[in-house]
């Protein structure tokens, strides 16, 4: 399976928090949206990338300072895309 591009997860973000503003430079933490919808968001990558991340990628620690990009780009380079 091909690696989803960023305009693709950055789509799906904006489906999941109903908010067509978000885009790459978007911070994660100050999405409004709940946990619940970033990780729904999470298993949309690996299910389009057809595999599973390290949890630790999504803690939240991990994402309060991460923008969108940012986390495309961690989740990419662990997925070897």
């Amino acid at each position: 399976m091909a690696f989803p591009t960023l305009d693709d997860v950055v789509a799906k973000l904006r489906e999941i928090a109903d908010d067509d503003t978000v885009s790459p430079d978007s911070k994660l933490a100050s999405l409004d949206i709940d946990s619940l919808d970033v990780l729904e968001w999470v298993f949309e990558i690996e299910r389009a990338a057809g595999i599973e991340f390290d949890e630790s990628l999504y803690e939240k620690q991990a994402l309060e300072t991460a923008t969108v990009g940012d986390f495309y780009e961690i989740v990419k380079a662990e997925a070897g895309a």
